[in-house]
């Protein structure tokens, strides 16, 4: 309640996020996480393009042209719903990777129990991903593919 009545918006996301820490994290690394760089009026137009796109069937089948590996990292204690996304994610992204972390919340960068292996894993497949997506479209001449431009 103290949140929302703070007139700065911005500054009330800021404190609504703090106040959602614990029930995203398990164990983080450190426990005084700033949360900076808060934009309440961006995180709302987002969030509602999000709904429109997803109402509108724009997403996930947007999804399917994707041509580059796709590493899904999910937390077990996160409260999104990470195998039902995956399930929902595989008919557009039938290449994606899943990986679920034990012990971790929504952020497996910051848990304690997830934070090397999660900071080593992500390296690791960037680099093999590099070089099989290299090896797979070497044949292709980059200007030959073509990518839906944003109009605005």
């Amino acid at each position: 309640a103290e949140a929302a009545a703070d007139p700065d918006p911005d500054r009330a996301l800021r404190r609504r996020a703090a106040l959602l820490e614990s029930l995203y994290s398990v164990d983080p690394a450190t426990p005084d996480l700033e949360i900076e760089g808060v934009d309440a009026r961006g995180n709302r137009e987002a969030w509602e393009d999000m709904l429109r796109l997803q109402a509108d069937g724009t997403y996930p089948a947007a999804f399917a042209r994707i041509r580059v590996p796709v590493l899904m990292i999910h937390g077990a204690y996160d409260p999104h719903p990470g195998a039902l996304i995956r399930d929902s994610l595989l008919p557009f992204l039938p290449a994606l990777e899943y990986r679920e972390y034990p012990g971790c919340g929504h952020y497996p960068w910051i848990e304690r129990a997830s934070r090397d292996r999660f900071f080593e894993e992500a390296r690791e497949w960037g680099r093999s991903s590099v070089t099989r997506f290299s090896v797979d479209n070497s044949a292709r001449s980059p200007t030959a593919r073509s990518y839906p431009q944003k109009t605005e």
